[in-house]
């Protein structure tokens, strides 16, 4: 039970982290064009 909450709170945790520096990039480029 612990070990699986462990495992959904670090993939909620790194989900948002991932989207922001995967859409970072995207973002500066619409806004530099």
């Amino acid at each position: 039970m612990s070990n699986t909450s462990k495992i959904i709170y670090t993939k909620t945790d790194e989900a948002p982290m991932l989207a922001t520096y995967s859409l970072l990039p995207i973002v500066q480029a619409f806004t530099a064009s």
